[in-house]
Protein backbone atom coordinates (compact mmCIF):
# COMPACT_ATOMS: atom_id res chain seq x y z
CA UNK A 1 0.00 0.00 0.00
CA UNK A 2 1.37 3.38 -1.04
CA UNK A 3 0.93 5.89 1.77
CA UNK A 4 -0.16 8.38 2.93
CA UNK A 5 -3.65 7.34 1.88
CA UNK A 6 -7.19 7.92 3.12
CA UNK A 7 -9.12 5.07 4.69
CA UNK A 8 -12.89 5.18 5.18
CA UNK A 9 -15.16 3.43 7.66
CA UNK A 10 -18.50 2.65 6.01
CA UNK A 11 -20.01 1.74 9.39
CA UNK A 12 -19.00 5.05 11.01
CA UNK A 13 -20.12 7.04 7.96
CA UNK A 14 -23.50 5.30 7.95
CA UNK A 15 -23.98 6.20 11.62
CA UNK A 16 -23.10 9.84 10.92
CA UNK A 17 -25.56 9.97 8.03
CA UNK A 18 -28.28 8.49 10.23
CA UNK A 19 -27.66 11.04 12.98
CA UNK A 20 -27.52 13.97 10.57
CA UNK A 21 -30.79 12.94 9.04
CA UNK A 22 -32.39 12.69 12.48
CA UNK A 23 -31.23 16.21 13.41
CA UNK A 24 -32.76 17.81 10.32
CA UNK A 25 -35.92 15.71 10.39
CA UNK A 26 -36.53 16.75 14.00
CA UNK A 27 -36.22 20.37 12.85
CA UNK A 28 -38.50 19.97 9.83
CA UNK A 29 -35.65 20.71 7.40
CA UNK A 30 -33.51 18.85 4.87
CA UNK A 31 -29.76 18.49 4.46
CA UNK A 32 -27.37 18.58 1.56
CA UNK A 33 -24.20 16.51 1.92
CA UNK A 34 -21.04 18.59 1.40
CA UNK A 35 -18.87 16.32 -0.75
CA UNK A 36 -15.97 16.20 -3.21
CA UNK A 37 -14.73 13.71 -5.77
CA UNK A 38 -12.28 12.34 -3.17
CA UNK A 39 -15.11 10.25 -1.72
CA UNK A 40 -15.55 6.93 -3.50
CA UNK A 41 -18.57 6.43 -5.72
CA UNK A 42 -19.50 3.31 -3.73
CA UNK A 43 -19.76 5.26 -0.47
CA UNK A 44 -21.86 7.95 -2.16
CA UNK A 45 -24.30 5.48 -3.67
CA UNK A 46 -24.46 2.94 -0.84
CA UNK A 47 -24.37 5.19 2.23
CA UNK A 48 -25.23 8.83 1.46
CA UNK A 49 -27.74 8.70 -1.42
CA UNK A 50 -30.26 6.41 0.34
CA UNK A 51 -30.69 9.17 2.96
CA UNK A 52 -30.42 12.43 1.02
CA UNK A 53 -30.70 13.18 -2.69
CA UNK A 54 -29.15 16.64 -2.20
CA UNK A 55 -25.42 17.37 -2.32
CA UNK A 56 -23.24 20.45 -2.18
CA UNK A 57 -19.81 21.21 -3.62
CA UNK A 58 -17.44 24.01 -4.61
CA UNK A 59 -16.34 23.13 -8.12
CA UNK A 60 -17.94 22.15 -11.40
CA UNK A 61 -15.71 19.07 -11.48
CA UNK A 62 -17.16 17.93 -8.17
CA UNK A 63 -20.67 18.72 -9.41
CA UNK A 64 -20.14 16.48 -12.44
CA UNK A 65 -18.94 13.67 -10.16
CA UNK A 66 -21.94 14.03 -7.84
CA UNK A 67 -24.35 14.14 -10.77
CA UNK A 68 -22.85 10.89 -12.03
CA UNK A 69 -23.36 9.39 -8.58
CA UNK A 70 -27.07 10.12 -8.90
CA UNK A 71 -27.86 13.17 -6.73
CA UNK A 72 -31.08 14.91 -7.80
CA UNK A 73 -30.06 18.40 -6.63
CA UNK A 74 -26.60 19.92 -6.34
CA UNK A 75 -25.88 23.21 -4.59
CA UNK A 76 -22.88 24.77 -6.30
CA UNK A 77 -21.31 27.08 -3.74
CA UNK A 78 -18.23 28.11 -5.73
CA UNK A 79 -18.46 30.81 -8.37
CA UNK A 80 -18.33 29.69 -12.00
CA UNK A 81 -16.79 32.37 -14.21
CA UNK A 82 -14.59 30.73 -16.86
CA UNK A 83 -15.83 29.53 -20.25
CA UNK A 84 -14.82 25.88 -19.91
CA UNK A 85 -16.49 25.50 -16.51
CA UNK A 86 -19.67 27.15 -17.77
CA UNK A 87 -19.75 24.82 -20.78
CA UNK A 88 -19.37 21.83 -18.47
CA UNK A 89 -22.07 23.19 -16.18
CA UNK A 90 -24.50 23.16 -19.12
CA UNK A 91 -24.05 19.40 -19.48
CA UNK A 92 -24.52 18.83 -15.74
CA UNK A 93 -27.70 20.93 -15.68
CA UNK A 94 -29.23 18.67 -18.32
CA UNK A 95 -29.33 15.70 -15.91
CA UNK A 96 -29.64 17.22 -12.44
CA UNK A 97 -31.08 20.34 -10.80
CA UNK A 98 -28.42 22.98 -10.14
CA UNK A 99 -28.78 25.51 -7.31
CA UNK A 100 -26.12 28.14 -7.97
CA UNK A 101 -24.85 30.54 -5.30
CA UNK A 102 -24.13 34.11 -6.45
CA UNK A 103 -23.12 37.40 -4.86
CA UNK A 104 -22.75 39.62 -7.95
CA UNK A 105 -24.84 40.40 -11.02
CA UNK A 106 -22.06 39.14 -13.29
CA UNK A 107 -22.47 35.68 -11.76
CA UNK A 108 -26.17 35.85 -12.57
CA UNK A 109 -25.48 36.87 -16.18
CA UNK A 110 -23.12 33.94 -16.72
CA UNK A 111 -25.57 31.49 -15.14
CA UNK A 112 -28.36 32.84 -17.31
CA UNK A 113 -26.31 32.27 -20.45
CA UNK A 114 -25.55 28.71 -19.33
CA UNK A 115 -29.20 28.04 -18.53
CA UNK A 116 -30.40 29.28 -21.91
CA UNK A 117 -27.93 27.10 -23.78
CA UNK A 118 -28.76 23.97 -21.77
CA UNK A 119 -32.49 24.61 -21.88
CA UNK A 120 -32.75 23.85 -18.14
CA UNK A 121 -33.70 26.33 -15.44
CA UNK A 122 -31.03 27.07 -12.84
CA UNK A 123 -32.18 27.97 -9.38
CA UNK A 124 -30.25 30.72 -7.63
CA UNK A 125 -29.35 31.46 -4.01
CA UNK A 126 -28.06 34.92 -3.10
CA UNK A 127 -25.17 34.63 -0.65
CA UNK A 128 -25.30 36.98 2.29
CA UNK A 129 -22.15 38.43 3.86
CA UNK A 130 -22.25 37.46 7.54
CA UNK A 131 -19.41 39.77 8.52
CA UNK A 132 -16.23 38.04 7.30
CA UNK A 133 -15.96 40.03 4.05
CA UNK A 134 -14.87 37.01 2.03
CA UNK A 135 -17.98 36.25 -0.02
CA UNK A 136 -21.56 37.41 -0.02
CA UNK A 137 -23.51 40.59 -0.58
CA UNK A 138 -24.56 42.84 2.28
CA UNK A 139 -28.02 42.03 3.67
CA UNK A 140 -30.70 44.61 3.07
CA UNK A 141 -30.92 46.77 -0.07
CA UNK A 142 -27.85 45.22 -1.75
CA UNK A 143 -29.24 41.69 -1.45
CA UNK A 144 -32.67 42.84 -2.62
CA UNK A 145 -31.30 44.63 -5.67
CA UNK A 146 -29.24 41.62 -6.71
CA UNK A 147 -32.18 39.25 -6.26
CA UNK A 148 -34.46 41.53 -8.25
CA UNK A 149 -31.98 41.91 -11.12
CA UNK A 150 -31.16 38.17 -11.24
CA UNK A 151 -34.82 37.17 -11.24
CA UNK A 152 -35.37 39.14 -14.45
CA UNK A 153 -32.77 37.15 -16.37
CA UNK A 154 -34.00 34.28 -18.55
CA UNK A 155 -33.38 30.75 -17.30
CA UNK A 156 -32.89 31.76 -13.66
CA UNK A 157 -35.18 31.43 -10.67
CA UNK A 158 -34.07 33.14 -7.46
CA UNK A 159 -35.40 30.97 -4.63
CA UNK A 160 -33.67 32.26 -1.49
CA UNK A 161 -30.50 33.09 0.40
CA UNK A 162 -27.32 31.25 1.31
CA UNK A 163 -25.16 31.91 4.37
CA UNK A 164 -21.98 30.23 5.54
CA UNK A 165 -21.33 29.52 9.21
CA UNK A 166 -17.85 28.34 8.27
CA UNK A 167 -15.09 30.64 9.47
CA UNK A 168 -11.89 29.05 8.12
CA UNK A 169 -9.67 31.45 10.08
CA UNK A 170 -10.06 29.59 13.36
CA UNK A 171 -10.66 26.08 14.62
CA UNK A 172 -13.99 26.06 16.41
CA UNK A 173 -14.44 24.65 19.89
CA UNK A 174 -17.47 22.46 20.73
CA UNK A 175 -20.47 24.71 21.30
CA UNK A 176 -19.04 27.70 19.41
CA UNK A 177 -20.74 26.65 16.18
CA UNK A 178 -24.18 26.91 17.79
CA UNK A 179 -23.51 30.49 18.94
CA UNK A 180 -22.22 31.45 15.50
CA UNK A 181 -25.15 29.77 13.77
CA UNK A 182 -27.77 31.65 15.78
CA UNK A 183 -26.37 35.05 14.77
CA UNK A 184 -25.84 34.01 11.16
CA UNK A 185 -29.41 32.75 10.87
CA UNK A 186 -30.63 36.13 12.14
CA UNK A 187 -28.60 37.94 9.43
CA UNK A 188 -29.82 35.55 6.72
CA UNK A 189 -33.42 35.91 7.89
CA UNK A 190 -33.17 39.69 7.65
CA UNK A 191 -31.85 39.40 4.09
CA UNK A 192 -34.54 36.89 3.12
CA UNK A 193 -37.30 39.14 4.43
CA UNK A 194 -36.00 42.10 2.42
CA UNK A 195 -35.77 39.98 -0.72
CA UNK A 196 -39.29 38.60 -0.23
CA UNK A 197 -40.60 42.16 -0.48
CA UNK A 198 -39.43 42.33 -4.10
CA UNK A 199 -39.45 38.64 -5.07
CA UNK A 200 -42.20 36.64 -3.46
CA UNK A 201 -40.78 33.25 -4.55
CA UNK A 202 -37.63 33.71 -2.43
CA UNK A 203 -38.45 31.63 0.63
CA UNK A 204 -35.49 29.27 1.12
CA UNK A 205 -32.72 29.73 3.67
CA UNK A 206 -29.71 27.49 3.07
CA UNK A 207 -26.90 27.50 5.64
CA UNK A 208 -23.51 25.77 5.50
CA UNK A 209 -21.91 24.57 8.74
CA UNK A 210 -18.83 22.56 9.71
CA UNK A 211 -20.19 20.89 12.83
CA UNK A 212 -23.53 19.73 14.14
CA UNK A 213 -25.15 18.96 17.46
CA UNK A 214 -28.76 18.41 18.38
CA UNK A 215 -28.88 22.12 19.22
CA UNK A 216 -27.73 23.16 15.76
CA UNK A 217 -31.18 24.01 14.41
CA UNK A 218 -32.68 26.33 17.04
CA UNK A 219 -35.78 27.15 14.99
CA UNK A 220 -37.46 26.34 11.71
CA UNK A 221 -36.05 29.27 9.73
CA UNK A 222 -33.36 27.06 8.15
CA UNK A 223 -34.83 25.12 5.25
CA UNK A 224 -31.66 23.28 4.23
CA UNK A 225 -28.46 22.59 6.15
CA UNK A 226 -25.25 21.97 4.19
CA UNK A 227 -22.88 19.78 6.17
CA UNK A 228 -20.30 17.11 5.47
CA UNK A 229 -21.35 13.57 6.41
CA UNK A 230 -17.77 13.06 7.67
CA UNK A 231 -17.98 15.64 10.48
CA UNK A 232 -17.72 14.78 14.16
CA UNK A 233 -20.72 15.75 16.26
CA UNK A 234 -20.13 18.46 18.87
CA UNK A 235 -21.63 16.31 21.60
CA UNK A 236 -19.27 13.38 21.01
CA UNK A 237 -16.45 12.52 23.35
CA UNK A 238 -13.29 12.17 21.31
CA UNK A 239 -11.80 8.94 22.59
CA UNK A 240 -10.77 5.72 20.94
CA UNK A 241 -14.15 4.07 21.43
CA UNK A 242 -15.92 5.68 18.50
CA UNK A 243 -14.32 5.03 15.13
CA UNK A 244 -13.71 7.96 12.81
CA UNK A 245 -15.38 8.11 9.40
CA UNK A 246 -12.11 8.86 7.63
CA UNK A 247 -8.48 8.59 8.68
CA UNK A 248 -5.05 8.97 7.16
CA UNK A 249 -2.87 5.87 6.94
CA UNK A 250 0.88 6.55 7.08
CA UNK A 251 3.93 4.29 7.15
CA UNK A 252 6.84 4.26 9.58
CA UNK A 253 9.92 5.06 7.48
CA UNK A 254 12.52 5.52 10.23
CA UNK A 255 13.24 4.67 13.89
CA UNK A 256 15.97 7.13 14.90
CA UNK A 257 15.59 6.36 18.64
CA UNK A 258 13.70 3.98 20.92
CA UNK A 259 11.41 6.83 21.95
CA UNK A 260 10.39 8.06 18.51
CA UNK A 261 9.74 7.14 14.89
CA UNK A 262 9.20 9.01 11.62
CA UNK A 263 6.16 8.54 9.35
CA UNK A 264 5.66 9.58 5.71
CA UNK A 265 2.87 12.12 6.34
CA UNK A 266 3.45 15.75 7.22
CA UNK A 267 1.93 19.19 6.88
CA UNK A 268 1.32 18.76 3.15
CA UNK A 269 -1.03 15.88 3.96
CA UNK A 270 -2.83 17.16 7.05
CA UNK A 271 -1.96 20.82 7.59
CA UNK A 272 -1.52 22.12 11.12
CA UNK A 273 0.53 19.62 13.14
CA UNK A 274 -1.56 20.32 16.24
CA UNK A 275 -4.80 19.25 14.56
CA UNK A 276 -4.26 15.52 13.90
CA UNK A 277 -3.84 12.82 16.52
CA UNK A 278 -2.68 9.23 16.29
CA UNK A 279 -5.67 6.93 16.66
CA UNK A 280 -3.69 3.69 16.44
CA UNK A 281 -1.53 2.27 17.80
CA UNK A 282 -2.11 3.69 21.27
CA UNK A 283 0.76 5.47 22.95
CA UNK A 284 1.89 7.48 19.92
CA UNK A 285 1.61 11.25 19.60
CA UNK A 286 2.88 13.78 17.07
CA UNK A 287 6.03 15.52 18.31
CA UNK A 288 6.65 17.76 15.28
CA UNK A 289 6.16 17.78 11.51
CA UNK A 290 7.92 18.81 8.32
CA UNK A 291 6.03 19.24 5.03
CA UNK A 292 6.67 15.59 4.13
CA UNK A 293 7.11 13.71 7.43
CA UNK A 294 6.14 13.69 11.09
CA UNK A 295 8.05 12.51 14.12
CA UNK A 296 6.02 10.53 16.66
CA UNK A 297 6.82 10.18 20.33
CA UNK A 298 6.26 6.58 21.40
CA UNK A 299 5.18 4.80 24.55
CA UNK A 300 3.19 1.72 25.49
CA UNK A 301 1.88 -0.31 22.55
CA UNK A 302 3.38 2.11 20.02
CA UNK A 303 6.92 1.34 21.29
CA UNK A 304 6.82 -1.84 19.19
CA UNK A 305 6.42 0.02 15.88
CA UNK A 306 8.88 -1.09 13.22
CA UNK A 307 9.89 0.39 9.88
CA UNK A 308 7.17 -0.57 7.39
CA UNK A 309 4.37 -0.66 9.99
CA UNK A 310 1.40 1.67 9.50
CA UNK A 311 -0.24 4.16 11.85
CA UNK A 312 -3.71 5.68 11.68
CA UNK A 313 -4.22 9.43 12.12
CA UNK A 314 -7.49 11.29 12.60
CA UNK A 315 -8.49 14.95 12.87
CA UNK A 316 -10.98 16.96 14.92
CA UNK A 317 -12.54 18.10 11.65
CA UNK A 318 -12.35 15.17 9.18
CA UNK A 319 -13.52 17.38 6.31
CA UNK A 320 -10.29 19.35 6.58
CA UNK A 321 -8.37 16.11 6.19
CA UNK A 322 -10.30 15.33 3.00
CA UNK A 323 -9.51 18.76 1.58
CA UNK A 324 -5.82 18.65 2.55
CA UNK A 325 -5.28 15.31 0.86
CA UNK A 326 -7.13 16.60 -2.20
CA UNK A 327 -4.79 19.58 -2.49
CA UNK A 328 -1.57 17.63 -1.92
Amino acid sequence: MITPVLSYSEVALAENVRRLNQVVVDSDACWAAALTDVVSMCLLRDVVLPTTKMASCWTVGDAAYLAEAGFDQIILIGRVVDTDALRRLQCIAERTQILAVIDHFRHAELMSQSAQQSGREIQVLVEVDVGWQSTGVRPGPDASLLATAASRLPGLKVIGVFASATDCRTEREPGDSDKDLASIVTIADHALRSICDVAGECREMVVSVTSVSRRSLPDTRINCLIVSPFIDFDDDSHDSVRQSCVCLIATVVSRPTLECCVIDAGRIAFGDASAPRVEAPSGASILHSTPETSTLQLSGEASDLRIGDTVRLVMRNPERLLNRVRLS
